[in-house]
């Protein structure tokens, strides 16, 4: 990402930049043959008022005394001009064309030893970097990112992948008046206040809050989040936060809602503006300083008042009111509070033609905005699969039903007839699907996320346990903090990593394991969708842990009855089929229903090729082999045949 440095003249800055860097490298060149008689001194500054060079400004931002900034533009010189690192390795300096500090002495005007003294800004700032056991005899070495900011790139360092992102004010039209509480942060700020908490009553503030922000004041953000917990490694990198904050005239906006250490450990370090935001539960810890700005508590009927409004504004023919009711559930099920968001979903439901389409329009649109941090973290699942597609026993069959009622009944339940209460604990829908390998406990998810008109996610518990303490916890928030924007059913695969029966704690790993199995639980109840976990076996799993699971639905292996249905729902109404297939003979066989499944595609690939319809010797071809792979019999009287 670049922050853009242009003027308003004809000539592009950068290209401007270049010059007047070229212009000081050539001067530096002259001077090195007689640099004791004539050392190199400042050039004349530039004849256009309103050109201000990338060197000039860091000088400004960093403190930096002439002669600092002069080294600066050396070690950035002999980066660049393959002539100038030439005349610095002919005239004594490093081998490779770096200069070392005494070098730079003799080259520089009003030289000073303490510039190269680690509280210094060049090498505070880690402008430069001495490569070499002493500062007097190692070589100097510029930056990369400092190398890349004075040549007119803005790319962050890469030394913060991972936890700091340039976030641009959005393109927006202006309004009047900003808001009440962006005029208090902007005042807040002025008079001298450098660390603001963004705050809201029943939901943390977020990144639409912050682009409003952004939007309104025209900065930029420098966005930090899971910065490392050790103090020694949290020093060095905050002090290139703040100095990427520095060199992009950004705010830094410090996000505490993910694994990050408290803010009484960071504030202190930052000398740049710090908007901080948190959810309300989190410790940020005493922060002397700390100011709170409020803002007003966003609402499912003011984002539904506010989308009915925009998609008036984008042409909508429906009255606002019909409009407001119609999308008051979805804005419920998703909270849009980006105006991203709330535009694309206006422009969808424009077009209605009556309050139901606005109502599957403004779903569909919103909907597809939630996934954005969810994509991030866990698999999303496309299907089709409906309730009418399983084949279950009936008592199986009722509890998904079941589970599906409550999931789209829980907004009635909960809050229009009060079981919420007090608290979130206990109002999350909890399933623990248990079964043999391929008996329908994915496919169960898919339907009853499709009833809900839902997405669905599955999360490997296996792959979100770590061996490093705390790491699970952190893995788990993540994906809970993404899922709450929408509500999406979650599927936890191999349950039993987290909830197998417990043993007595014998050491600090045993204890965070019961920590980590805790919270998983904690979050699973108060989440306002379903968590639906699977196991293959039930046997694992510690009994106090299925005390606290709402639904605990059993998979049986199919019988032949279930198994003969199975086969004849695998085959599309287009596939061609001959009629020799028996099916009675195909039930015979000991097959799951994702066995089956994959008998169907293998033999309908090996038709295919053929060029004929799928026939019965295609279909025992591949069942044979499946048996084979998974080490079983054919069954009673030998299953299918040719």
């Amino acid at each position: 990402m670049t922050v853009a440095l242009a003027s308003d003249t004809t000539v592009a800055w950068s290209e401007r930049n270049q010059r007047w860097l070229v212009s000081r490298f050539a001067a530096l060149r002259e001077c090195i043959p007689d640099r004791a008689a004539k050392p190199f001194r400042e050039m004349p500054e530039d004849d256009e008022q309103d050109f201000v060079p990338a060197l000039q400004r860091c000088a400004e931002l960093f403190g930096l005394s002439r002669f600092e900034r002069d080294v600066l533009l050396l070690c950035a010189g002999v980066a660049l001009d393959a002539g100038l690192a030439d005349a610095v390795a002919r005239a004594g300096g490093h081998a490779q064309g770096r200069p070392t500090f005494p070098f730079a002495m003799s080259l520089l005007e009003a030289p000073h030893w303490d510039a190269l003294s680690p509280q210094a800004p060049l090498r505070h700032w880690q402008l430069l970097h001495l490569d070499g056991a002493l500062p007097t005899e190692a070589a100097l070495r510029i930056d990369e990112r400092m190398l890349h900011y004075l040549s007119g790139v803005a790319a962050i360092d890469e030394r913060l992948d991972g936890m700091v992102e340039l976030v641009a004010p959005p393109d927006a039209e202006a309004e009047a008046e900003p808001a009440a509480w962006i005029a208090q942060v902007v005042a807040t700020f002025a008079m001298g206040g450098d660390c603001v908490q963004l705050q809201r009553t029943g939901e943390a503030p977020g990144r639409d809050d912050v682009l409003q922000l952004l939007a309104a004041t025209g900065r930029h953000g420098v966005w930090v989040r899971d910065l490392p917990e050790d103090p020694v490694v949290l020093a060095p990198t905050l002090r290139l936060v703040d100095r990427e904050a520095a060199l992009s005239a950004a705010l830094v906006v410090l996000d505490l809602r993910g694994p990050t250490p408290r803010l009484d450990r960071i504030a202190p370090q930052l000398r740049s503006p710090l908007l901080v935001l948190a959810a309300a539960d989190t410790d940020i810890g005493a922060t002397p300083g700390l100011r709170s700005v409020w803002l007003p508590a966003a609402t499912p009927a003011s984002r539904a008042r506010e989308l009915a409004v925009r998609a008036r504004r984008f042409g909508a023919s429906l009255p606002a009111e019909a409009l407001e009711t119609a999308v008051a559930e979805a804005c419920e099920q998703f909270a849009p509070g980006s105006g991203r968001a709330l535009d694309d979903a206006a422009r969808a439901i424009a077009g209605a033609g009556d309050a139901g389409d606005a109502r599957q329009r403004a779903w569909a649109a919103l909907r597809e905005h939630s996934r954005e941090g969810l994509d991030r973290l866990a698999q999303r699942i496309e299907s089709t699969t409906t309730l009418d597609d399983l084949v279950l026993p009936p008592a199986q069959a009722g509890l998904l039903a079941d589970i599906g009622r409550q999931l789209q009944q829980r907004r009635r339940v909960y809050r229009d007839w009060g079981f919420a209460g007090k608290g979130a604990r206990g109002l999350g829908i909890a399933a623990l699907f248990t079964g043999e390998s391929g008996t329908g406990k994915t496919m169960a998810a898919e339907a009853i996320a499709n009833a809900a008109g839902l997405d669905l996610y599955r999360i490997d518990l296996a792959g979100t346990v770590s061996k490093y303490i705390g790491e699970t916890e952190k893995n788990l928030r993540r994906i809970f903090d993404a899922a709450e924007a929408s509500g999406a059913v979650l599927l936890f695969d191999e349950a039993d990593a987290l909830f197998g029966k417990r043993s007595e704690v014998k050491d600090s790993h045993d204890r965070y394991a019961n920590i980590e199995t805790a919270y998983l639980l904690q979050r699973i109840e108060a989440y306002r969708g379903l968590a639906i976990l699977t196991t293959n076996m039930k046997g694992a799993i510690d009994k106090a842990f299925l005390r606290r699971i709402r639904f605990v639905v059993q998979f049986p292996f199919p019988d032949e009855a279930a198994r003969d249905a199975l086969w004849r729902r695998q085959f599309p109404a287009q596939a061609p089929l001959s009629e020799d297939i028996r099916w009675p003979s195909l039930a015979r066989m000991p097959l799951a229903g994702g066995n089956i499944r994959a008998v169907a595609l293998n033999a309908a690939f090996i038709a295919a090729h053929e060029d004929v319809p799928i026939a019965q010797r295609h279909l025992a071809a591949a069942a044979h082999a499946e048996l084979a792979k998974l080490e079983r019999s054919p069954g009673p009287q030998g299953g299918a045949h040719t």
